[in-house]
């Protein structure tokens, strides 16, 4: 039986190549669905994302129950968390008052009359 180079089976179109079975890297994104500009979906490319009402922040929602900062997402060695940034509304995790936590597909985030679920692999 005859032995061939991994290339010369990809180019005879015997095996596929290796390069062809990497799965591409989803991007995280946070997908609003309530509050001004809803339903709306964001994709996290940075590692630390601000949200408020303030247009100097990377996601900016007009929304008198956001404060200007309102909070920030952070990622860390692949895990991604959110800081409340002394909100007057705060910001609820799955429906519980949270300062901060590490995130997890399909997390509920809510402040004020906004809310997103997070998903870890994009939508």
């Amino acid at each position: 039986m005859a032995r061939f180079s991994e290339d010369e089976c990809t180019q005879a179109g015997d095996i596929p190549s290796r390069r062809s079975q990497r799965v591409p890297r989803r991007i995280p994104t946070l997908e609003q669905i309530r509050g001004p500009g809803s339903p709306r979906s964001y994709p996290v490319k940075n590692r630390s994302l601000l949200i408020g009402r303030s247009e100097q922040t990377d996601i900016s929602i007009e929304s008198a129950t956001l404060s200007r900062h309102h909070m920030r997402l952070l990622e860390r060695d692949g895990e991604y968390s959110f800081v409340d940034l002394d909100s007057a509304n705060g910001v609820y995790l799955n429906g519980v008052l949270a300062h901060a936590a590490v995130l997890r597909e399909g997390d509920l985030l809510e402040f004020g009359e906004v809310a997103f679920i997070f998903h870890e692999r994009g939508p």
